[in-house]
């Protein structure tokens, strides 16, 4: 349910749970972002706490063990030994007549015999308490979790959500031993951006993989993944400016971008080394390799993110119901206008830098492949 949040209160005693829980739960239903905040005990199911005045049954005539055993008779019965027949045994116990329907307020009907003879009413030697409790017990490391939901609030999303619990968390003070963790959509949530980024990585080392091959060189496909950088800084850039905020979807947007933005790269670099083979400079090369590719480039950039404006408006749905195209649809165009006209500025100077690189550290290994036979000459000559 992605309208629903969940967090643990986690310790060693159920009953400081709850009393931590009943601190937290009026500062969460006060924040805007939750709707319906409540701890989840599973079913509902209702608890009869019957607790033995020792006093009041004590200036009747009765000490506090008379008192449970007659309870624990009246409503659960009592096993007696078992009766032999034959070669069989029976088990037998004693219990109230009706006592399997008895409800709260037959209690009120029960009566003691003190030694005096008096007849005491039981409800006035005890306390009865009704409460909820779980039919489970969660339990996280070896201690007992208790857990709380809310409903999300309109428009509100899990990174909101996200700092308001740490907000409201962060003014409750917790006794020694105990903690607080978000799970449930928070946690699915947290392991599909695990996930995305191992993809994220694992997508870059294919596209290089792939460059590498196709170019015979390392040092082409370093230049043109610089575009994947430039649309990095797009996404977040557009995102800033539209207000949008990153999500799975985004995700999967930049996955998108990492397949299409090297096109632009792809396409310069490969035409530059077809005219720098052609016998044209490099400076030359690079001029009109820029120049003739920038047309081309921009029209299939631009094509592609007209073609991804609608879906950048707030409200298509996979499904009607499912998570929202946009974020992924703003990825994209965002890091695709950055990346296009920044790789068009910037991917010339940074082909120079590479190779210029390239060709000092040739130079330097040259050199020092040359000095190395030279000394063993005049070591040698120092021998003689």
């Amino acid at each position: 349910d992605d309208g629903k949040v969940q967090m643990f209160l986690i310790g060693d005693s159920t009953e400081t749970l709850n009393e931590i829980a009943e601190g937290v739960l009026p500062i969460l239903a006060a924040r805007p972002e939750f709707a319906d905040v409540r701890v989840d005990r599973g079913d509902a199911n209702s608890e009869v706490a019957v607790r033995v005045d020792r006093e009041r049954a004590a200036r009747m005539g009765f000490n506090a063990q008379e008192v449970a055993s007659y309870i624990g008779i009246a409503l659960r019965g009592a096993p007696l030994r078992e009766f032999r027949h034959g070669d069989s045994e029976v088990p037998v116990t004693v219990k109230f007549a009706g006592s399997d329907d008895f409800g709260i307020d037959d209690l009120s009907s029960f009566y003691l015999r003190n030694a005096a003879g008096e007849r005491v009413p039981l409800m006035s030697l005890v306390n009865v308490d009704v409460h909820a409790s779980a039919n489970r017990i969660a339990r996280q490391n070896r201690q007992t979790a208790l857990s709380l939901e809310a409903d999300l609030a309109t428009d509100v999303i899990l990174d909101d959500a996200r700092k308001a619990i740490e907000s409201a968390m962060a003014s409750t003070r917790l006794p020694p031993g105990y903690r607080w963790s978000l799970t449930g959509a928070f946690q699915r949530n947290d392991e599909a951006g695990a996930r995305m980024a191992f993809n994220t990585l694992f997508a870059l080392v294919i596209v290089y993989m792939l460059m590498a091959a196709l170019f015979e060189s390392l040092l082409f496909p370093a230049a043109i993944l610089s575009n994947i950088g430039f649309s990095a800084l797009g996404v977040f850039w557009f995102f800033w400016m539209t207000g949008t905020t990153f999500s799975i979807m985004a995700s999967i947007g930049i996955l998108v971008l990492m397949g299409v933005v090297v096109n632009n790269g792809i396409v310069m670099i490969e035409h530059i080394n077809a005219l720098r083979r052609s016998g044209m400079s490099r400076h030359a090369a690079l001029v009109a390799g820029s120049r003739e590719r920038l047309r081309p480039i921009l029209m299939t950039m631009g094509t592609t993110i007209l073609g991804m404006i609608p879906l950048c408006i707030p409200g298509a749905q996979i499904g009607g119901g499912g998570p929202e195209y946009y974020p992924m649809a703003r990825a994209i165009v965002g890091g695709l206008a950055f990346s296009t006209v920044v790789s068009l500025l910037f991917l010339p100077t940074i082909y120079v830098l590479l190779e210029d690189l390239r060709l000092a550290t040739a130079r330097i290994v040259g050199r020092a492949r040359q000095a190395a036979p030279l000394g063993a000459r005049e070591a040698t000559a120092q021998e003689r």
